[in-house]
């Protein structure tokens, strides 16, 4: 005759399963969480996201942990990929895609009207590792308006972005590059400039675009984009391969400027990691 458990063996068999099930889950999320530590940025959103999912998995106290590593080797070149103007509802998105494919992050130099129309862009490039920056509120001539009317344009953006991120932008990028004295005192933030501008908004070309940067590429550069244009995406999804062909590292503006070691100042004019212009009261 065959031997039949009874309820208590029944009762104990469902919970050695229930323990190996538990266990199972832990493993295979643990395992992807470290996977996706490994290919993160360390950007605060991140690092709280991870601690939240292994507190859900264990009850052991984890202290600081998971502490993120840099992403940038600054044995690698580097090159820094910033976009004005946005976010834009059609093509921000489908950038942040294509910088994840292939493992590069760039600095996004928002307008605060356009972060306020695009709440949900601005979370998304900030929590996706990329950087958010500032570019006035609408795109003014700076030199023009006097010390309040950038003090009024710094103002406005930042109470549209820090509504979404938490706090100020750190780096400014001024409309059309256009700094004088005045800007220099006033605005509380590095003015970014850029060291190759790929005059994405005047050709609408995406090889043009991809081309003016694969032909002028060297460490430490800075190139100048706009995510308000669609061939601007596609000179994107070109360019990034072949870059990392080439050896560079795609990485935000900050990322750069901290493997290089250059810390800034308020008033500081940057050019690029090779070209930085120390403000001077």
């Amino acid at each position: 005759m065959k031997n039949r458990l009874n309820k208590g063996q029944v009762a104990v068999l469902i919970l050695m399963l229930s323990v190996i099930a538990v266990q199972g889950v832990y493993l295979v999320r643990t395992s992807r969480e470290m996977k996706n530590l490994k290919k993160s940025s360390a950007t605060s959103a991140e690092i709280q996201k991870n601690r939240k999912i292994l507190k859900e998995i264990t009850t052991h106290d984890l202290g600081d942990f998971p502490f993120l590593p840099k992403r940038v080797d600054p044995q690698k070149k580097l090159i820094a990929f910033s976009f004005d103007d946005g976010p834009s509802r059609k093509n921000t998105e489908k950038i942040l895609k294509a910088l994840d494919k292939n493992n590069a992050r760039a600095t996004f130099f928002m307008l605060g009207q356009n972060a306020k129309y695009y709440p949900d862009l601005v979370k998304k490039v900030s929590e996706s590792g990329n950087e958010v920056a500032g570019h006035s509120w609408n795109h003014p001539l700076l030199t023009k308006l006097g010390k309040s009317g950038v003090k009024n344009q710094m103002n406005q953006m930042n109470r549209a972005i820090s509504s979404v991120t938490g706090s100020n932008v750190g780096l400014l990028r001024p409309p059309y590059g256009s700094i004088n004295s005045t800007v220099k005192k006033t605005v509380k933030d590095p003015l970014i400039l850029w060291s190759i501008d790929t005059l994405d908004w005047k050709t609408l070309n995406a090889d043009k675009t991809a081309d003016a940067i694969l032909k002028q590429a060297k460490d430490g550069d800075i190139i100048l984009m706009h995510d308000i244009h669609a061939p601007t995406v596609e000179a994107v999804k070109k360019v990034l391969p072949k870059l990392e062909k080439n050896g560079f590292q795609v990485c935000t503006v900050s990322e750069l400027l901290e493997a290089r070691n250059i810390e800034l100042h308020p008033g500081d004019v940057v050019v690029s990691a090779n070209d930085v212009y120390r403000y001077k009261k």
